[in-house]
């Protein structure tokens, strides 16, 4: 059964009360669809790593314009935060360069309380089934007894991306609760860790780069 989230409901105000279907007769260039996006606070969520300027473009167009006087760099996207496989693909298009993108919402002060936590929980790769059922075994394996004692295959994913998370997360100013409860926890279904949550994030950070990376700065102004 697909999920349709409040991004799917937001772009119909794209096409009016005639339904996706009008949508095909519409401009469908991105100068359009930014301009379009920005009238009414939807930003282009990248399912992949999409140009950050693109993503961004509608927000720095609605933004100022709900809050006159705002820093038009401190805004961000926050996309519909559940799996690809459970977005309605007619709210999934493709912009002029052919990256798949889906409505997201502009969130427009990045200094308010959780707005970055959203943002960079949306810049990560999703957590599917397979990585939850093992990334707590596997982030503590790695943690206490290094890559080597990993039994290979989804726990080495897992791993690899628990040490992305983690370096996003330091990177962005974010900190081991964050990391845990928000992205791991929500995302799993987990609510208790049997671990010193700081003593395990803190070894994620340290791994090797060659076995994960930060997936970069999610401020606007790109100030971490």
């Amino acid at each position: 059964m697909k999920v349709i989230s409040l991004f799917s409901y937001l772009s119909l105000l794209l096409v009016g009360p005639v339904g996706l279907t009008s949508a095909a007769v519409l401009p469908r260039s991105d100068a359009d669809t930014i301009a379009n996006f920005g009238r009414i606070g939807i930003c282009l969520s990248y399912f992949d790593a999409g140009p950050t300027e693109k993503e961004l473009a509608p927000c720095k167009i609605f933004c100022p314009a709900q809050n006159p006087g705002s820093d038009p760099n401190a805004v961000g996207c926050k996309g519909p935060g559940i799996a690809r496989d459970q977005i309605d693909p007619s709210v999934v298009d493709k912009d002029d360069d052919g990256n798949d993108f889906t409505p997201g919402e502009c969130v427009c002060d990045l200094s308010a309380a959780g707005a970055i936590l959203d943002v960079v929980i949306q810049g990560l790769a999703q957590l599917d089934n397979v990585i939850c059922a093992v990334i707590i075994t596997a982030v503590v394996t790695l943690v206490e007894e290094g890559l080597d004692a990993l039994p290979g295959g989804a726990s080495v994913n897992a791993a690899t991306k628990a040490v992305e998370g983690a370096k996003t997360f330091v990177e962005n100013g974010l900190d081991a609760a964050s990391y845990f409860g928000d992205w791991i926890g929500k995302s799993c279904g987990i609510s208790d860790f049997n671990f010193n949550l700081d003593d395990v994030f803190n070894g994620l950070t340290e791994a090797p780069d060659s076995l994960g990376a930060s997936a970069g700065c999610f401020k606007a102004n790109k100030h971490c």
